[in-house]
C-alpha cells in the first residue's frame, strides 16, 4: 500500500514519452567516495576535431540529436551535456536555499565536491559525510571563504553499519531538506565487510538505505532524497541473490552496475511509500577521481571527451534545488529529464524481485518490511 491508501504497483513500465540518451555499457561515470581531491577539471583536454558537432540547418536538429544520443558517446560525453544544456530552462538554478540543510555523502571528492559547493553557493547549510574527515576539511577549504562557514564535515562508513548509526546518534541535524547519496566504490577485489556484506553493496545501496531510514523522522515531509546512480546500470538486471553474492570470479564493474541498478529500483519503491521527494540520476561520463583510480584506461581512451566534474554534478543539484525538480516522483533523470530506465526486455525485473529486494535490505537493517518508511 501507498502511504496515501492506494494500491502500491509491483513494477513500473518505462515512461514512452522519455526518450532514452543511450546507454552506457560499462559503469563509467564512478563517483567513488572520498577518493584524491585534485581538481580534475582543468586537466581536461579540448575535445578533438573529430567530436565536433556539424552544423546543420535547423530542421535537422531533432533528427541529429536522437543519432547523437543512440550513439552511446556522444550522449554521455562533454559534447552530450553541452547539447543538453540548450534545452534547460534559464533560471532554473537561480534558488535561494537559506534556512535549508542539506546532507551529501562522498563530498571530499569529484561529484561530491560540486554537489556541497553547488548547494553552499545558493545559500544552504551543507554537511560533507565523508569518510576521511581530513580529506573533507581541505576540500571545505578551497571553497569559497566566504561560504565556508555553511560547510559542516562529518565522518561516517557507508560500508559499515557501527559509523552510520554513530554519525546518526552523535552529528546528524535534527532537520533535513535535501539529502544526495552521492558515495560510492568499485573495488577490483572481493572484500568481506565486518557486517558481512561484499563491499561494492554494503556502501552503494545497503548502507545508504540503513542511513535513510535511520533519518527518516529527520527529513522533511516534501525533503528531497536523490541516489546517484550510474549509466552502467542499464546493463544490469535487478537479481537479488547475484547483488548480494556476486559471482567468481570477481568483476567489480559488474558488482558496481547491479549496485546501480538496485539504487534506481529502490528509489521508486520509496517513492511507493512516501511523500517525500525521490529521484536517482547519473552523471553522464564525467573526469572524476573516482574514474581515474578505478577505470584507467577507460579514461585513457576518453580522456579528451569527459565531462567535468561540475557537469556531472548538474542534474543532482538541479534535483536537490531547483523548483522545477519539486515533483520527480521517483524517477529515474539525465540531464535534467527523466529516462526510462530499461533498454532491453532481458534487464526488466518481476514484480517478485521487486519485493525480495526490498525484504532483503530490510532484514539486512533490521527494518520491518512491512513498517517501514510509512
Amino acid at each position: 500500500m501507498r502511504a496515501n491508501g492506494t494500491e502500491e504497483p509491483a513494477a513500473r513500465a518505462s515512461d514512452p514519452r522519455s526518450e532514452p540518451r543511450a546507454c552506457a555499457p560499462v559503469a563509467s561515470d564512478v563517483p567513488v567516495e572520498d577518493d584524491v581531491e585534485d581538481d580534475v577539471e582543468d586537466d581536461v583536454e579540448p575535445p578533438s576535431p573529430w567530436i565536433a558537432e556539424p552544423a546543420l540547418p535547423p530542421h535537422t536538429e531533432p533528427v541529429l540529436d536522437r543519432l547523437l544520443d543512440a550513439s552511446i558517446v556522444f550522449s554521455f560525453d562533454r559534447t552530450g551535456y553541452r547539447r543538453h544544456a540548450k534545452g534547460f530552462a534559464p533560471g532554473d538554478l537561480d534558488v535561494d536555499l537559506t534556512g535549508q540543510t542539506c546532507l551529501v555523502t562522498g563530498a571530499s571528492s569529484g561529484l561530491g565536491i560540486e554537489i556541497a559547493r553547488g548547494l553552499a553557493e545558493r545559500g544552504a547549510s551543507v554537511h560533507m559525510l565523508c569518510r576521511d574527515v581530513a580529506k573533507g576539511e581541505a576540500v571545505r577549504e578551497t571553497i569559497d571563504g566566504a561560504r565556508a562557514w555553511q560547510l559542516v564535515v562529518a565522518p561516517i562508513d557507508l560500508s559499515d553499519f557501527g559509523s552510520i548509526r554513530r554519525y546518526v546518534q552523535t552529528h546528524a541535524p535534527s532537520t533535513i531538506d535535501v539529502l544526495v547519496h552521492n558515495a560510492g566504490v568499485l573495488p577490483d577485489a572481493r572484500t568481506t565487510t565486518a557486517d558481512g556484506l561484499e563491499l561494492t553493496v554494503a556502501t552503494n545501496l545497503v548502507g545508504p538505505f540503513l542511513l535513510t531510514h535511520l533519518l527518516w523522522e529527520r527529513l522533511r515531509a516534501d525533503a528531497r532524497v536523490i541516489h546517484v546512480s550510474s549509466g552502467g546500470m542499464y546493463s544490469q538486471k535487478l537479481d537479488v541473490p547475484t547483488l548480494f553474492d556476486p559471482p567468481e570470479p570477481f568483476d567489480g564493474v559488474a558488482a558496481y552496475a547491479r549496485t546501480k541498478r538496485a539504487q534506481v529500483v529502490l528509489t521508486e519503491l520509496l517513492h511507493d511509500r512516501s511523500t517525500r521527494r525521490l529521484s536517482s540520476m547519473h552523471p553522464g561520463w564525467a573526469d572524476t577521481p573516482g574514474v581515474q583510480t578505478s577505470l584507467p584506461r577507460f579514461r585513457r581512451v576518453t580522456k579528451a571527451i569527459l565531462r567535468t566534474p561540475a557537469e556531472g554534478a548538474d542534474t543532482a543539484l538541479w534535483l536537490a534545488a531547483s523548483p522545477a525538480a519539486s515533483s520527480p516522483e521517483g524517477r529515474f533523470y539525465f540531464d535534467r529529464a527523466p529516462r526510462t530506465t530499461h533498454l532491453s526486455r532481458r534487464t526488466h525485473e518481476r514484480p517478485e524481485d521487486r519485493t525480495q529486494l526490498w525484504r532483503t535490505l530490510c532484514e539486512r537493517i533490521g527494518a520491518d518490511p512491512d513498517t517501514a518508511f510509512r
